[in-house]
């Protein structure tokens, strides 16, 4: 009776065993598939980074710089009057639709990575964040505000595709279009522009900017030597 129940016993023991080792590798087979999606993810956000890295940091470089241009140089005071004035502002609007439009084509493509955790990818991605959340921001006045929804709206209407690729139209296609699709934004760029309290939001824009183009070239290869702060 005694060897019975320690049979018994045994085959509970062994049992046992073999259940915590097969729940023990199904956690490890689960842990390393975790692992390796993540990796995925990873290995996809560095991809799409790479593929946008150089037009984002145009964009973000020529946006900024042109922001520099009318809040220490005078920019928009030296074309007011004559033959640049009209280009002045379309030129304007076109760094900042342009922005957005890269803006918007990169954030398309990482949107479906499941928030991405590869660390340069978040940290672009919280710069876009902080400089779109400066824009939108009302505690800086409503002169060139723009909500999240619009921000997107402007970048939307500078994708153009081709071949299955997006990108931003240029500056000939942009003018083609100007009186037609972009005109809105000219009038509530001009008016922004007049107004002084919607300087202290272009100075924390361009500030951000030139920290986003700094983090895309970080090995300073084209644009962070050229880069002042307004």
């Amino acid at each position: 009776m005694l060897t019975d129940w320690i049979g018994i016993a045994a085959g509970l023991a062994a049992a046992g065993l073999s259940a915590w080792v097969a729940i023990r590798q199904k956690r490890i087979e689960a842990e390393v598939q975790e692992r390796m999606l993540r990796l995925e993810r990873d290995l996809r956000a560095e991809e799409v980074l790479t593929r946008y890295r150089e037009p984002l940091a145009r964009a973000a470089f020529d946006l900024q710089s042109r922001l520099y241009n009318i809040l220490r140089k005078d920019f928009l005071g030296k074309f007011a009057n004559g033959k640049y004035a009209d280009e002045a502002i379309w030129t304007t609007l076109f760094r900042l639709a342009q922005y957005f439009g890269w803006t918007e084509i990169l954030r398309r493509d990482i949107q479906f990575l499941s928030f991405p955790e590869d660390d340069e990818t978040r940290r672009v991605a919280q710069l876009q964040s902080d400089i779109a959340r400066c824009f939108l921001d009302d505690e800086r006045g409503l002169a060139l505000m723009i909500w999240s929804d619009e921000q997107r709206a402007l970048g939307e209407r500078m994708i153009v595709s081709e071949n299955g690729t997006a990108y931003c139209m240029g500056y000939s296609a942009f003018r083609d279009r100007c009186e037609e699709t972009f005109a809105p934004w000219r009038e509530r760029l001009e008016t922004g522009l007049a107004d002084e309290v919607a300087l202290g939001r272009l100075t924390d824009v361009q500030h951000l900017l030139c920290d986003l183009v700094e983090r895309l070239d970080e090995r300073r290869v084209r644009y962070t030597r050229d880069l002042e702060r307004a």
